[in-house]
């Protein structure tokens, strides 16, 4: 393909996990992928080296997507021509998973709205970009943690998901007429390295309480994703996908 025939695609937080395996993804795809990072310039170059080794192109962008002026000029530098065919917002907020009764307002309130600051400068100006176009793709990434706790102290962290949910459920709504899908993935458990720190011996019980009988690997993400950016998607918005292997099937 072409590299000025590229569709563009913008994914945050892609230097490492869901975000570095979606943008390998896409750029196998066919995509020009602006793979952006905040602290980690070296791991955020590493994607791009195995993008344009397998013959894609791809660039990294600095940027801190929890800031209007940085989300801003991030989307303008990651366009060609201004033009942007797909949003993937992967960075979020971090967390430490408190109870309820020892969490200060303070944190809960930060990880709420960090979660939501992380999207809402990108998609007005992506609905712009891309109801100019009459077409585009935007995914969020959330968590199937939105649906219940899975385990105490994750009140926070299940609120903010739960409230993306919401506001991409809104966002489908408006960006619908303008040609533009919006969906959600909402993992279970990944194997990435952030969840590296968990013992061995309870991602062996969730794998055996999973019924497809391991837990997800950052390319299982990735793939769903780039389906649902793909034309085969083309009829499906305002849905939260839950890719978690059938566990949140499993009532015991």
């Amino acid at each position: 393909m072409n590299a000025t025939t590229r569709p563009t695609a913008l994914v945050t937080g892609a230097s490492r996990g869901i975000g570095a395996a979606t943008a390998r993804e896409l750029g196998a795809r066919g995509y020009r992928v602006a793979v952006n990072y905040f602290s980690n310039r070296e791991a955020a170059d590493q994607v791009v080296k195995v993008i344009e080794a397998d013959g894609g192109e791809a660039f990294a962008v600095r940027a801190d997507v929890h800031d209007p002026g940085q989300a801003a000029e991030l989307l303008r530098r990651s366009t060609a021509d201004g033009r942007l065919d797909v949003l993937v917002c992967n960075a979020g907020a971090g967390f430490t998973p408190t109870p309820v009764r020892t969490l200060p307002w303070d944190d809960f309130k930060a990880k709420v709205t960090d979660e939501l600051a992380s999207v809402y400068t990108l998609t007005q100006q992506a609905m712009a970009l891309m109801g100019a176009q009459g077409r585009g793709r935007i995914v969020y990434v959330s968590s199937s943690v939105a649906d219940g706790p899975p385990a105490p102290g994750m009140a926070a962290h299940g609120t903010a998901k739960s409230a993306l949910n919401t506001f991409a459920r809104f966002v489908a709504h408006e960006a619908g007429p303008l040609g533009i899908n919006v969906n959600v993935v909402a993992p279970g458990f990944v194997r990435t390295e952030a969840s590296a720190g968990m013992p061995e011996e309870f991602q062996r019980s969730l794998a055996e309480r999973t019924p497809l009988g391991r837990v997800a690997e950052p390319e299982d993400i990735a793939r769903t994703i780039a389906m649902l950016v793909g034309e085969d998607a083309g009829f499906v918005t305002g849905e939260v996908l839950t890719v978690d292997g059938g566990r949140g099937v499993v009532r015991m």
